[in-house]
């Protein structure tokens, strides 16, 4: 199995870097877990697809925060982590 690599948007990076150290370890533990299953069969991460015009976008739940990305052939395409709560609001 192809361990998918990881690219964080710029907008990202920065929502990464103000986060909490704790907050940022147990972010940076499940996009490891999800790089290695990144189509979440056994359905151990919370994932979930969300509604898009341009790609198709999923979520990470990671306790309150919420990683939005996309699959592109062997790559993962973090493009924002916030706080639940903001986390969704640029898709309308």
């Amino acid at each position: 199995m192809t361990t998918y690599k990881i690219l964080v948007s710029s907008s990202a990076s920065k929502e990464f870097k103000a986060l909490q150290k704790k907050e940022q370890e147990r972010i940076r533990e499940k996009l490891k877990e999800l790089a290695e299953d990144p189509h979440n069969k056994p359905n151990r991460l919370d994932t979930k697809k969300l509604s898009g015009d341009r790609h198709s976008y999923f979520r990470l739940r990671v306790g309150n925060y919420r990683v939005i990305y996309y699959l592109e052939e062997e790559t993962i395409r973090v493009v924002r982590i916030a706080i639940r709560s903001d986390a969704y609001s640029w898709l309308d």
